[in-house]
């Protein structure tokens, strides 16, 4: 049975979070169909993390969520006849109670929540290096995680993943959100269609009657933090210099993957994310503005010839990084 961290008294709406996301990333919930997204972009993931890992290897996924990519990295794993140990570390618990539903079953699985409070009640997040008890890790990985660690922070998270690796360990992550040089004109931003819906509904009528009740003081907090759920990408180079400066050496890959309208309606769907269109009430006036805006922003995208009438093209990078 998985060990370590719990849910306690998880709330019915974080339960509906949970699920929503991860029927994001599994057609109807079935982890057998993952959609066509989630499937290629964990599949290129796998196939760079599992050639560095043997029986009995110690792998960390870094921003688990609600376990997507632990699922199909263990489903090749056992595909092969092989047994990890493996490590989930996230800081939702709407997100990573999902994950502990669709894995506590299995042998060799471990939790353990990113985020804690002091006695004052201030959150702040829990170092690798204490979370793993001083275990040294075989791969880290971390799927579509990086692009949304702030750029001030990155420099410590990489000295983590430096001191939490045995010396011949390795650090294997993808984005689907990072600008690069190398991105081809005919692709997006995984993000860029929530962004633009977030831009369109700004001019909402009914989001901005609401917003109109508000305080200034509070209109900012609000827009502010509806500003940070997609936040603006940065460029891939931020990280590759904090590896390298850390003594990380940097291999990179990259995908362009097909987001399915469809899919794309589903994560935008998704409680937590579709927050953007708050102060519009959860339900079918928040719905029915989202839908109306993301097929804007997805014709919009297709115009540019970074998509079709049916999906986007999304770019995906992959960094494989050794201790030199």
């Amino acid at each position: 049975m998985a060990t370590g961290w719990e849910p306690d008294r998880i709330s019915e709406n974080e339960i509906a979070d949970g699920e929503a996301y991860h029927r994001a990333l599994y057609i109807n919930g079935d982890i057998g169909r993952p959609a066509n997204w989630h499937g290629e972009s964990a599949e290129r993931l796998v196939q760079l993390v599992v050639p560095n890992i043997k029986e009995g290897s110690l792998v960390v996924d870094y921003g688990s969520g609600t376990g997507g990519s632990a699922i199909e990295l263990l489903k090749e794993v056992e595909k092969r006849g092989m047994e990890i140990s493996l490590v989930l570390i996230d800081p939702l618990v709407s997100w990573f109670s999902k994950a502990r539903d669709l894995l506590k079953g299995r042998p060799n699985v471990h939790f353990e929540l990113s985020i804690e409070k002091d006695d004052s009640g201030k959150s702040s997040f829990r170092r690798l290096e204490d979370m793993l008890g001083g275990r040294k890790a075989d791969v880290i990985i971390s799927s579509s995680t990086m692009h949304l660690v702030p750029k001030r922070a990155i420099r410590d998270l990489a000295s983590q993943f430096s001191s939490s690796l045995k010396e011949d360990g390795v650090f294997i992550w993808d984005s689907g959100d990072l600008e690069s040089d190398f991105r081809p004109d005919h692709s997006a931003l995984l993000h860029d269609p929530y962004r633009a819906v977030r831009e369109i509904l700004r001019h909402d009528e009914i989001r901005a009657t609401r917003l109109s009740e508000m305080s200034n003081e509070d209109v900012l907090q609000h827009e502010g933090m509806l500003d940070r759920i997609f936040p603006g990408p940065y460029s891939m180079d931020v990280i590759l210099d904090a590896l390298s400066a850390v003594g990380f050496s940097s291999e990179i890959h990259d995908e362009v993957i097909g987001f399915s309208n469809d899919d794309a309606e589903r994560f935008a769907m998704v409680p937590r994310l579709s927050e953007i269109a708050a102060p519009l009430l959860p339900g079918e006036e928040r719905d029915e503005a989202i839908r109306g805006a993301l097929k804007i922003a997805l014709a919009e995208i297709a115009e540019q010839g970074k998509g079709s009438h049916s999906e986007y093209r999304s770019h995906w990078v992959y960094g494989v990084h050794r201790l030199r």
